[in-house]
């Protein structure tokens, strides 16, 4: 049993130390909300989107290429959204609110935490498995997040088709597509990145995970975090306990092997993106909301995957 609590502490506590050393920069004054908002355009922009591209360019696309992960991630999480398009209006009236408590609950922040955890569970191995899932993972969540607050807008400029052209230009999908037909062509023609790009590439992805989550503990609003907790919380439960403990449990059952587990437990236990806050604001829905939710789940998550790992390594799962 303690191996298992080591295990996942060696799993969780780094991304955590970063969260939690990126929130006391910002109480230091180290930076201040117009470098993190800047910082953070960096790391959504550059950053990640080279990570994506270096992590399935370099690697042989036909050897991880996993397609039942891949459908079944990406066909559970659209049954889950809609779902949730049945289950939130019940409950909530507000239009402002719904489609964020829609986003809120379903949309993972896969990008930001599967590639550490691949990493940390399957060795490179697994950080290579969750960008090339994310490279399928990362548009379908867009465009079900788009959706959602598209139906439930109250904005007056309701313009699906540049609703469309924002998802189909999403540097991180860009980066993730751009890296699979470039693993596929290098892989069939036999051409490499040559040693100088190589290594600037390598330097960057080398800093973006580590970056990313820097930048989201100095963006956590702990003294607003409360103001919707009545509302908040069931789309903080939902994310980090009902439905990943639900999902995990079934595919379990479905015979996914260990490395496959422990990126599905990135792709249904971790906490809601931040960029549902930004999109929120877009769309004029509670983007106050949207912001707890954040920052409530990122808390939360932490305990919560740490649970997860631990009884899914005691069960031999991962």
């Amino acid at each position: 049993m303690l191996d298992n609590l080591i295990f996942s502490a060696n799993v969780i506590l780094p991304i955590f130390f970063l969260i939690v050393i990126g929130y006391f920069l910002t109480q230091l004054k180290v930076w201040d909300e117009h470098f993190l908002k800047v910082a953070n355009n960096v790391a959504f922009k550059c950053f990640l989107p080279v990570l994506l591209f270096y992590n399935v360019a370099t690697a042989n696309i036909f050897e991880v290429f996993d397609l039942k992960l891949i459908a079944y991630s990406c066909i559970c999480v659209c049954l889950i959204c809609g779902l949730l398009f049945i289950i939130v209006p019940i409950f909530i009236k507000d239009d402002k609110r719904k489609g964020v408590m829609i986003q809120g609950t379903f949309r993972s922040n896969f990008l930001l935490f599967g590639v550490p955890l691949g990493l940390s569970i399957g060795g490179q191995q697994g950080a290579v498995l969750g960008a090339v899932l994310a490279s399928f993972y990362v548009p379908v969540i867009n465009m079900l997040s788009t959706i959602s607050l598209y139906v439930y807008s109250t904005t007056e400029d309701k313009n699906i088709k540049k609703a469309l052209i924002g998802i189909v230009t999403n540097p991180l999908i860009i980066g993730g597509v751009s890296g699979l037909l470039f693993s596929v062509v290098r892989n069939i023609i036999g051409f490499e990145l040559p040693v100088i790009i190589d290594s600037t590439l390598s330097s960057i992805k080398g800093i973006a995970t580590p970056f990313a989550f820097l930048i989201l503990g100095g963006d956590l609003k702990l003294d607003n975090m409360l103001n919707n907790i009545k509302v908040s919380i069931w789309s903080v439960l939902g994310r980090t306990v009902i439905i990943p403990a639900i999902m995990i449990t079934i595919s379990a059952f479905l015979g996914f092997n260990a490395l496959q587990m422990g990126i599905l437990i990135a792709v249904f236990a971790t906490p809601n993106a931040v960029s549902s806050y930004a999109m929120a604001r877009n769309y004029e829905a509670d983007y106050d909301l949207a912001g707890e939710i954040v920052t409530l789940s990122t808390i939360f998550s932490v305990l919560t995957m740490f649970a997860f790992i631990t009884i899914c390594k005691s069960l031999g799962i991962i």
